[in-house]
């Protein structure tokens, strides 16, 4: 089977803790876990170490100054380069999170094994209400279930969705479907990494909140990458918090760029990044338990 390696993006420390615990209780690690920030807090750091001794996961931890502006998608490479530098295998799967989302207990094993091949897997999220985020439950996660039950409401629109992405992948495949559907969002979805080297990433030129997933699902279908639906299948639990995304998905100054041609391979993207300082990469391993200091006698 392909290696899977995590991606988690933050810009914040808030939340990242149930994130760390939920990869480290899945049903198959993740060979790797990559958390790339849009931002140089050292706040993060520490809630990083933290978890990786918490809950003995190895984190490599790849970090720039805020450049006063959101670059998500810069992070996200950012991620990926640190990765290559490792040289994992092409058919290695890449699997993205955002930092404030916790993955359902069997989510790297489920993206596994529907992200067979030239796969770009649509997986779910659950957007939770501040009283489903204050009764999470650590303890069901631990023993591989669900930390929240989800509401009717929340099952109804998530099933609604994985229909309309079904809907869209089949008239994809007949040409009637506009190049960016069915669309990406990059809080839960992974690609083969080969793919995302082939249309070198996203493209960074994308700057502020929305719609570079957009633009790299419809480079990833031009390419000839096909459309995985698992909306319903592949869970990922986003946590209730103050969001700094428009109302409206056409409200982004991003919107208005998805209707103009587009190269294949980003200009500004994983070999050739928008300019940015060096970021920084550490590798976070667990701190050994201390030796007991004092040996049993008879």
């Amino acid at each position: 089977m392909p290696e899977a390696h995590a991606v988690v993006i933050t810009h914040t420390p808030e939340r990242l803790r149930r994130t760390f615990l939920a990869l480290s209780c899945q049903t198959r690690a993740p060979d790797s876990v990559t958390l790339s920030c849009d931002s140089d807090d050292p706040d993060i750091e520490r809630e990083a170490s933290a978890a990786c001794d918490e809950f003995a996961l190895p984190i490599r931890l790849v970090m720039r100054p805020s450049q006063r502006r959101s670059r998500s998608g810069q992070a996200r490479n950012n991620a990926v380069r640190a990765l290559l530098d490792r040289a994992p295998g092409d058919d290695a799967r890449l699997i993205f999170l955002d930092g404030d989302c916790v993955p359902a207990p069997d989510l790297v094993a489920r993206h596994l094994s529907m992200g067979t091949g030239r796969a770009l897997v649509h997986a779910g999220r659950i957007n939770l209400t501040e009283q489903q985020t204050l009764a999470f439950d650590e303890s069901a996660l631990r023993a591989g279930r669900y930390p929240v039950a989800p509401a009717p409401d929340q099952l109804a629109s998530i099933n609604r969705r994985h229909a309309r992405y079904r809907r869209h992948a089949l008239l994809r495949r007949v040409g009637l479907m506009k190049l960016h559907k069915p669309k990406l969002v990059s809080a839960n979805f992974s690609v083969r990494l080969r793919d995302f080297v082939t249309v070198n990433g996203f493209d960074e030129s994308f700057e502020g909140w929305g719609q570079e997933d957009d633009d790299l699902g419809r480079r990833l279908y031009m390419v000839g990458v096909r459309p995985v639906v698992a909306v319903r299948t592949i869970l990922a639990f986003h946590q209730h918090h103050d969001t700094r995304a428009p109302n409206a998905w056409n409200a982004s100054p991003n919107a208005a760029r998805l209707e103009e041609p587009c190269t294949l391979r980003a200009i500004l993207g994983l070999d050739h990044p928008a300019a940015q300082p060096e970021p920084r990469v550490i590798d976070l391993a667990p701190t050994p338990p201390v030796p007991d200091q004092h040996p049993v006698t008879a």
